[in-house]
C-alpha cells in the first residue's frame, strides 16, 4: 500500500485516510479508514489528529494529483511537536515498581504538608510557600523518574480530606503533563505548585457545599465560583509566589471562548499553564460525582474533554493530555478478552495498548484469592491459546471494585 503523510488542514475531497497519527481506538471512529466526502469530515478529523496518512490507490486521482512522487511514510511516528512543547527530553529512569516506595514517601510527605499548609490558611496565617515548594520538588523528582508510580498512588489512595486528595492529584497530573510536553524542571515545579494551590480558596467556602455530590443550584454555583477570588486573596498575602502559579490559581476556570470566570478572559489572555490546569481540573471533575455524570469510562472522559475543546478548552493541549494519560489511565479498570477484569498498573511507553495489569476478577467476575500481574506486551497467551488483549475499559467502581484494596 502506497500512502502519503498530509496535515489535516491540507486534506481534500476524495482522499481516503487509511491511518492517523494515533491509534484508531483513541478516536470515536468505529472503523479504520475514512473517505473525505465533505468539509465536515475534515473538521471532525481535525478534532483528533494533526496529520494523517492518505492511501493513494483508494483516493480519487484528482485529489492527490499534487502529491505525486511523494514517498511512503510510516504511520507510527511520534506525536507532533506543538508550540506548547519544551526542549527537555525525559525517559523513565526506573520501573514504576521500583519507584513506588519512594513515590509513597513523597505522597505521604506531601499530604502531611498540605494538612499543615491548609490549617495555616484556615487560621488566616501566612502560607508557608517554602514548605509547599519542598513538597512539590519531591513529587517532581518522582514523576521524572517514572510518572506511573505517583499517578497510581494519587488515583487510588485517599486521605482524611477530599480537598487534600484533589490538590495532590491535580499537582501530580500537571507534573506528568509538563513532563510529557518536555518542559524544563523549573517550569515543572511551577506547574506542580500551581496544582497544589489551585483550589486553595475553597478552604473559605461552606464545608457542606464542598461535600455536596449532586448538581449545584445557581446560587450554590455563584458561591462556589468565589473560591478563585479567595485563592487570589490568599496568594496576595504571600511573598515570593511565582507569577505562573498565581495565573494558574486565577485563570484555571477561564475558557478560550471567554465563557469562563471570574473575568471572562479569552484565548490570547490566558497563561499556558492556566490552560493546562483547566484541562486537568475538567478531567478530575469528570472522574468524580461533582460533574453530575457518574460511571463514565476513561475513553468517554477523553471524548467529553475533546468536546469541550470545541470552544472552552485548548484543543491542542487536550490532545496532548490524552496522549499523556493514555487510552487506559493508570489505576483504571479494564476487561480482557478472557473476560477477566484487571487494574492498569503501568504503561508500556512504546505500546500503549499493552500495559502491565493486575488481574483481580475471573471470567465469572468473581475475585481471585490471589490477584496476579500480567505484562500484556510480553506475557504468554491465555489458557485458551489466544494472546491477552484489552477489549474494553470500565467505569470507576465497576462490579463494586475498590481498586485501592487490591494494590495499596
Amino acid at each position: 500500500m502506497k500512502r502519503i503523510e498530509i496535515a489535516v488542514n491540507q486534506l481534500k475531497l476524495g482522499m481516503f485516510v487509511s491511518a492517523l497519527d494515533r491509534p484508531w481506538l483513541e478516536t470515536p471512529y468505529l472503523i479504520e479508514g475514512v473517505l473525505i466526502k465533505s468539509v465536515e469530515d475534515i473538521t471532525e478529523l481535525a478534532r483528533h489528529c494533526n496529520y494523517v496518512y492518505v492511501d493513494i490507490e483508494k483516493s480519487n486521482p484528482q485529489s492527490i494529483s499534487n502529491y505525486a512522487g511523494q514517498g511512503t511514510k510510516n504511520s507510527s511516528q511520534a506525536d507532533a511537536v506543538t508550540p506548547f512543547h519544551g526542549k527537555a527530553v525525559y525517559v523513565d529512569r526506573c520501573t514504576a515498581e521500583k519507584e513506588l516506595p519512594t513515590a509513597q514517601k513523597a505522597y505521604d510527605t506531601t499530604i502531611t504538608l498540605i494538612d499543615e499548609i491548609f490549617e495555616c490558611i484556615e487560621r488566616n496565617t501566612q502560607l508557608d510557600i517554602f514548605a509547599a515548594q519542598t513538597a512539590v520538588e519531591s513529587l517532581r523528582e518522582s514523576v521524572l523518574r517514572n510518572a506511573d508510580a505517583l499517578l497510581l498512588l494519587s488515583r487510588l489512595k485517599h486521605s482524611k480530606q477530599a480537598l487534600y486528595d484533589n490538590a495532590l492529584k491535580v499537582s501530580v497530573l500537571l507534573l506528568a503533563f509538563g513532563r510529557h510536553l518536555g518542559l524544563p524542571r523549573e517550569e515543572l515545579s511551577q506547574l506542580g505548585l500551581g496544582g497544589l494551590l489551585m483550589d486553595i480558596g475553597k478552604l473559605h467556602l461552606p464545608p457542606e457545599l464542598l461535600k455536596k455530590t449532586t448538581a449545584l443550584t445557581a446560587k450554590e454555583q455563584e458561591i462556589m465560583q468565589k473560591h478563585v477570588e479567595n485563592g487570589e486573596a490568599i496568594l496576595a498575602r504571600t511573598p515570593n509566589i511565582p507569577e505562573a502559579v498565581a495565573k494558574i490559581v486565577s485563570q484555571h476556570h477561564e475558557r478560550e471562548d471567554g465563557d469562563g470566570y471570574p473575568r471572562k478572559l479569552t484565548a490570547n489572555q490566558l497563561h499556558n499553564f492556566a490552560r493546562m490546569a483547566a484541562i486537568v481540573d475538567s478531567y478530575e471533575d469528570l472522574t468524580t460525582a461533582r460533574s453530575g455524570i457518574k460511571g463514565l469510562k476513561p475513553f468517554q472522559i477523553i471524548v467529553e474533554l475533546k468536546n469541550s475543546a470545541r470552544s472552552g478548552l485548548n484543543s491542542v493541549l487536550v490532545e496532548q493530555f490524552s496522549h499523556c494519560i493514555g487510552m487506559f489511565p493508570v489505576g483504571s479498570l479494564v476487561e480482557l478478552n478472557s473476560r477477566e477484569v484487571a487494574i492498569i498498573l503501568t504503561h508500556n511507553r512504546s505500546q500503549r495498548f499493552h500495559p502491565k495489569v493486575m488481574v483481580i476478577l475471573d471470567a465469572k467476575k468473581q475475585p481471585y484469592e490471589k490477584p496476579f500481574e500480567l505484562d500484556l506486551k510480553s506475557t504468554k497467551p491465555a489458557p485458551s491459546g489466544v494472546p491477552y488483549e484489552i477489549v474494553r475499559d470500565l467505569p470507576l467502581g465497576a462490579y463494586n471494585i475498590d481498586a485501592s484494596q487490591y494494590y495499596l
